[in-house]
């Protein structure tokens, strides 16, 4: 079984006192010595202050280390304490309106992921979007292109619950994704309408207009349109992060038309950055 990464709680709060911590610990290594080293009387007996002081600047930064202990629980309890009463757990207002509570999640890992560092943003964003999300939400996760090999790859199949252990599969999933390829959206596209009939949402992250697989040569984006319109017989929303600043400069682009587009037919959000 492979080793799971621990969940890591945090808060600005946290990051404060841990900052005002790091400042206290770097004062008690380099401060208290050197003032008693100028104090201390220039005979035999500086080896024994010397000591003396350092089991004092050990105790002391064991107890900042106490501290900083007891502060991460009581924030963490805090947190649990702010979302209890909430249905299943953390529930956080993130802004998107999802139709429905069964979600797929597309990523773009195309080659011009690597810019901006594009890839390392929606990394970031998936995590925050998946643990704000409570766990009767069932996810699943798709990206694409898969390198040369296919179009795309699956994280599961099939949605599963957004339980602490199958956010951790997510994590592991997106942690190990690496720029390479085009972009196959008309694939990936079709093959998520026609295999997850139950989902309620697909959320599509990437950063550019759809080409062919293994080919840097666009797709039609009009017709995309087209064949998603006729495939969709679910009515699935299909909601659209663009990644880049191109995203957000040229709103006439193919890439900008595109995604606001469909995400506008289907009554989805779409939101650039």
């Amino acid at each position: 079984m492979r080793k799971r990464r621990p969940i890591e709680v945090f808060s600005i709060s946290f990051l404060d006192l841990l900052s005002g911590a790091l400042g206290a610990v770097i004062i008690l290594y380099v401060a208290i010595p050197k003032k008693i080293a100028e104090q201390a009387p220039k005979n035999d007996s500086i080896n024994e202050v010397l000591v003396q002081s350092l089991k004092k600047t050990e105790a002391e930064l064991a107890q900042v280390k106490a501290q900083l202990a007891e502060t991460s629980k009581k924030l963490v309890l805090a947190d649990i304490a702010k979302n209890e009463g909430k249905s299943g757990g953390k529930n956080l207002d993130i802004g998107f309106k999802f139709k429905g509570k069964e979600i797929l999640f597309i990523i773009d890992t195309s080659y011009s992921m690597i810019e901006e560092d594009r890839m390392g943003q929606v990394k970031a964003g998936m995590k925050m979007l998946i643990t704000s999300l409570a766990p009767e939400y069932r996810i699943e996760v798709i990206h694409y292109p898969l390198g040369e090999r296919a179009p795309f790859k699956t994280l599961w199949g099939v949605p599963k619950g957004n339980t602490l252990i199958n956010q951790m599969d997510v994590f592991d999933f997106i942690y190990a994704l690496r720029p390479s390829g085009g972009t196959p959206t008309r694939n990936v596209l079709l093959f998520a309408l026609e295999n997850y009939e139950s989902i309620s949402d697909i959320v599509l992250l990437t950063d550019g207009a759809p080409t062919f697989h293994n080919s840097n040569k666009k797709d039609d984006i009009y017709e995309i349109m087209n064949v998603v319109r006729k495939k969709n017989h679910h009515k699935v929303q299909i909601n659209c992060i663009g990644v880049g600043s191109e995203m957000t400069k040229d709103k006439t682009s193919d890439r900008y038309k595109f995604l606001s587009l469909l995400a506008g037919e289907t009554g989805g959000f779409f939101v650039g950055f």
